[in-house]
């Protein structure tokens, strides 16, 4: 890997930083709530799990993967059906992450008399 390479990807890391910090922020926050509630806490965890794998892969593919695949001389094609494919795979990724958190959100919910709508 050379200098400017490390660059690339250190950026693309850089880009994704706010998201990496709060997907470790809320798995820190769901160890800590663990045993006050811990369905909503595991539901979370996985959520903060997947969004950081997600974000990964998405800073490595844009800071090392194309930049050394375009060095290599791939075809604007191959780029363009690949960011086409990861496009659809981490939307789909995104949506189980945003499904686990409303999922967690109104798990272990105590079932009792509704509040009176005024």
């Amino acid at each position: 890997m050379t200098v400017e390479s490390t660059m690339v990807f250190l950026m693309a890391l850089l880009g994704a930083s706010p998201v990496l910090f709060a997907t470790l922020v809320g798995g820190v926050v769901a160890l800590v709530l663990w045993r006050r509630a811990p369905r909503p806490a595991l539901l979370v965890l996985i959520a903060c799990i997947l969004q950081f794998a997600v974000t990964s892969f998405g800073a490595w593919l844009q800071g090392c993967w194309l930049p050394a695949s375009r060095a290599a001389g791939e075809p604007i094609v191959h780029f363009a059906q690949l960011m086409g494919i990861w496009a659809m795979c981490s939307s789909i990724l995104h949506g189980v992450v945003i499904g686990l958190l409303v999922w967690a959100a109104f798990a272990q919910r105590v079932r009792g008399i509704p509040p009176p709508m005024v």
